[in-house]
């Protein structure tokens, strides 16, 4: 059985793939997502032998603004709105693959989920992260809120 990561490495983590891959810069932060707001959420499931669900949670606006960096345009342009859900589940999946290695190890192969991606108040998705096994809350150095969390997915009696 695998143990969740702390929720300063699932933020270091997280921090390093965003600067990596979408030019974001964040840092650990106590502050939980704005209640009010909306909030792009993106869930996967990870397993091997146990599951795990992975949640990504960005304000909206932060949303926008990956979708531009990986596109290479302005956050402002309708092509960024448009692609936000696109983007905000890629990084799900970017980050889930990383989480693999460090949950189950580099040899062992994982079932990785294709993301979902939906629009939450603030508050539910707070709600949501406060279930969680393991989470941390980042903030942007554009003062964006994101948070990423690895919740237990209980097996039923009978099932794997």
């Amino acid at each position: 059985m695998a143990n969740a990561p702390s929720a300063e490495s699932l933020a270091r983590t997280l921090i390093g793939l965003l600067a990596d891959a979408a030019f974001v810069f964040a840092e650990p932060t106590d502050a939980a997502l704005p209640a009010n707001g909306d909030t792009l959420v993106a869930h996967l499931t990870m397993a091997h032998g146990e599951s795990w669900e992975l949640c990504v949670c960005v304000q909206d606006k932060l949303g926008d603004m990956l979708a531009a960096n990986l596109l290479g345009t302005e956050s402002e342009t309708g092509e960024a709105r448009a692609a936000a859900a696109d983007a905000v589940g890629e990084l799900a999946n970017i980050l889930a693959g990383a989480l693999a290695v460090d949950l189950f190890g580099k040899d062992v192969v994982c079932q990785i989920g294709i993301p979902a991606v939906a629009i939450e108040s603030g508050r539910v998705a707070s709600d949501r992260l406060t279930k969680a096994s393991c989470h941390a809350n980042l903030l942007t150095e554009e003062g964006y809120a994101l948070a990423v969390a690895l919740i237990v997915v209980p097996t039923t009696a009978g099932g794997a």
